[in-house]
């Protein structure tokens, strides 16, 4: 028996078969020969032959009705797929898990006038739970998110009632059947809070390095940070966290610290995720091709950062999850501890006035219990690299993640929090972006704006990219640079008290003033740095506790000069 080449097709077929969905009706046609050829010689599937797709879609009904079981409809181009919308109806209104396969030939763009291709990325709300357009399979990154989608799909059809779904499924033009043996696809599964109960986890943790980490999260109850602190010190396990994870239990490390600054290569053999978008972009580092356990109490499947293995999802409390494995008996390799040792080793260079310092030395001054919010990027990444005292809270606008709005936040934290400082962390451009904010009549007294202005957009000459090719010609136009000048005027008029510092000892002598609770009115901080110490603060601290890589023309470079200081140089008259 010979099964399809074709990527997409085989990623179905063995997902298909992991789920136990047997049941198949194809309607003829060239696209789908790749599904058709491939069922037709497997006596796993039970396959039915319907020619109008119409007809297709309602005998599929009547077979799941009876058998209560999915069914999975397949045809070709063209038209086809059009002729399933009724019964795809009728099936959404009767939760009926019919699963739609519409193949099509691959084409990068739907006005290429291809023969027999129609554009399906849009369908009518009511004939399916979700639609799965899957990439034409070019590569690992391709292949990793047709599994992802195809999987979504299935859990679709059959969780939470169930119900139709489609999945559309771009082919290789070429139609060969040389595959022995269908891959050995990462099926996801799925558990609810019954399915939870049954479920051994204690063989999967035995032995493993086992890591939680945490996203952008609202505040924790003190009753799960209770159930995480009791999991986590029980076996030794790290929270890897930044500061939108709003954590403030045992055993964090800032996942900055551990993937940006250490690159650490001691990484963990399961990682349990939880909570929404992280704004610390290292942290994929954490995540690439690690075993995932996704808990969502919205019961999504989240593929972080597309990088991870998902194997499981739990849709639960996260309450429910922590207090279920405190039940359980198993013995992880013990991994905080031994990171912990490494982050303990992290060196802070002398560094110039720049974001980066800035993020230090609030951090180090941060009246207890304050509140926190930090621009997006740069303000973000610099103070990710310091721990803060847990009783702060933190945040960050990384859910849609746009320069807008940090200033018109921290206000209205601030006001509803009066009888504690708050305090906002960001850039100039973000500043003059939302600077209308100053003049909202609920300001109070308890509110601090720290303003880096380096006069553009320096999260674009951080950016190596951008910087090696094209330098300080971002400045004008990609950057922004020359748009703003001080926020001084601006502030005063607002009734705020302005403090200002060009240098590090200008810097450090305000900086005490800034964080004091005794000031009768709000304050704008704002320091003037320059392009080239943001790039040289981040640098520094980066070299010093980043391991040394050295490429083979480095290497030469190392011997040669070694060998200069063993052989002597030659003397006159040899």
């Amino acid at each position: 028996m010979k099964y399809t080449d074709d990527k997409n097709s085989q990623i179905v077929l063995s997902l298909l078969k992991q789920y136990g969905i047997k049941k198949i009706v194809i309607s003829p046609g060239t696209t789908n020969v790749p599904i058709a050829r491939s069922v037709q010689n497997d006596d796993f599937f039970e396959i039915y032959s319907v020619v109008d797709e119409r007809s297709a879609t309602y005998f599929a009904t009547g077979l799941s009705f009876i058998t209560k079981e999915p069914v999975v409809i397949s045809c070709t181009g063209a038209t086809a797929s059009r002729n399933y919308l009724s019964g795809l109806t009728e099936a959404f209104y009767r939760k009926l898990p019919i699963i739609a396969l519409t193949s099509q030939h691959h084409t990068p763009d739907y006005n290429d006038l291809v023969p027999q291709v129609t554009d399906r990325r849009v369908s009518q709300n009511d004939v399916k739970k979700y639609s799965a357009l899957l990439p034409y399979v070019r590569n690992d990154e391709d292949y990793k998110q047709s599994v992802f989608q195809v999987n979504y799909a299935l859990h679709h059809a059959i969780e939470k009632g169930g119900g139709p779904v489609h999945i559309n499924v771009p082919v290789s033009p070429e139609y060969s059947f040389t595959t022995e043996k269908l891959p050995s696809v990462q099926k996801i599964d799925y558990y609810d809070e019954e399915k939870i109960k049954a479920l051994k986890l204690s063989t999967e943790l035995n032995d493993k390095k086992v890591a939680i980490f945490m996203g952008s999260h609202n505040i924790f109850s003190e009753e799960c940070i209770e159930q995480i602190n009791k999991f986590v010190v029980k076996n030794d396990i790290p929270v890897f966290y930044d500061h939108t994870s709003s954590y403030v239990g045992k055993n964090g490390i800032l996942s900055a610290q551990i993937s940006d600054l250490l690159q650490t290569k001691n990484l963990p053999d399961l990682i349990i995720d939880l909570g929404s978008i992280c704004g610390e972009y290292s942290a994929s580092q954490l995540f690439k091709n690690i075993t995932t356990w996704r808990i969502s109490e919205d019961g999504k499947f989240h593929n972080r950062l597309g990088v991870e293995i998902l194997t499981k999802v739990f849709e639960c409390s996260e309450i429910s999850f922590f207090n279920f494995l405190n039940q359980k008996n198993y013995k992880t390799k013990k991994y905080y501890s031994i990171l912990k040792k490494e982050v303990k080793k992290i060196k802070i260079p002398t560094l110039p006035l720049s974001n980066t310092y800035i993020s230090m030395k609030l951090s180090q001054n941060i009246p207890d219990k304050s509140i926190l919010h930090l621009g997006i990027l740069n303000s973000l990444r610099n103070m990710n690299f310091f721990e803060l005292n847990s009783s702060i809270i933190t945040s960050s606008n990384v859910g849609g993640f746009g320069i807008d709005g940090a200033l018109s936040t921290i206000i209205g934290q601030s006001v509803i929090s009066r009888e504690n400082l708050s305090f906002v962390l960001l850039g100039d451009l973000a500043f003059f972006y939302d600077m209308n904010a100053l003049g909202i009549k609920h300001i109070s007294k308890n509110l601090r704006i720290l303003l880096v202005n380096n006069g553009l957009g320096v999260e674009f000459r951080l950016n190596s990219k951008l910087e090696n090719q094209w330098g300080a010609d971002t400045d004008d136009y990609i950057a922004a640079k020359g748009h703003n000048g001080s926020a001084k005027l601006w502030a005063q008029s607002m009734k705020f008290e302005y403090m200002e510092a060009n240098t590090k000892e200008e810097f450090d002598k305000n900086i005490l003033d800034f964080c004091s609770k005794e000031k009768t009115r709000p304050i704008v901080f704002e320091v003037f740095t320059k392009v080239i110490d943001e790039q040289q603060a981040l640098r520094l601290l980066r070299d010093i506790n980043r391991p040394i890589k050295c490429n083979k023309k480095t290497i030469k470079k190392i011997i040669k000069k070694e060998i200069k200081k063993i052989i002597p140089k030659k003397t006159g008259g040899n």
